[in-house]
């Protein structure tokens, strides 16, 4: 096979492109690269956060921890309303235009996100602070007082819309196209 072809074959499926589309498709990657940088950043932190307050919920009660437990019961639970968010797609992209379900989507979720934040905040939570001297290993004391199993079920709801959008980010590039085949690939 001919290298030269291979490059020349691409650069005329790039000239298929209007430049509205060109712009179109660089904004779509350019909002995908970002929300997939949040979303990791959140899932990570999250999964931080219930590791830590489980850990700390279990030495101020002197039990054994089960922090793992509850843990892979958060991400199974937030795996599987992502598949319940998937399913809703297809009834909700019917009904409306599929730009105006990702845009509620990505809100839904950036409310779930920050209601963990208000919640932590309204309770006593603050920042970690650069200078904290912990007394003990898991000196926790900046974390706001709620119980931490509230965190599943905002897990979840984020979850449902995570799930939303990853489908979503599938038919936008027809919606950005059209139906051309030639464009699609």
């Amino acid at each position: 096979m001919n290298i030269n072809h291979g490059k020349t074959e691409k650069k005329n499926i790039w000239n298929l492109f209007s430049g509205k589309e060109k712009r179109n498709i660089f904004i779509y990657m350019l909002g995908i690269m970002l929300y997939k940088f949040g979303l990791e950043a959140f899932n990570g932190s999250i999964v931080s956060l219930a590791t830590n307050r489980y850990d700390r919920d279990a030495l101020h009660s002197g039990s054994t921890a089960r922090t793992f437990e509850k843990v892979g019961l958060l991400v199974g639970v937030n795996q599987a309303c992502q598949c319940i968010g998937s399913i809703l797609i297809a009834p909700l992209i019917k009904r409306w235009s599929t730009r105006t379900v990702l845009s509620i989507s990505i809100f839904l979720f950036a409310l779930f996100t920050a209601l963990l934040m208000i919640i932590d905040a309204v309770t006593g939570g603050k920042i970690k602070p650069k200078n904290l001297h912990p007394m003990y290993e898991h000196s926790y004391s900046y974390y706001g007082n709620y119980p931490t199993n509230l965190i599943i079920p905002i897990y979840c709801l984020t979850g449902i819309a995570y799930g939303m959008v990853e489908l979503i980010r599938r038919i936008i590039p027809q919606d950005i196209v059209g139906s051309d085949e030639e464009k699609l690939k």
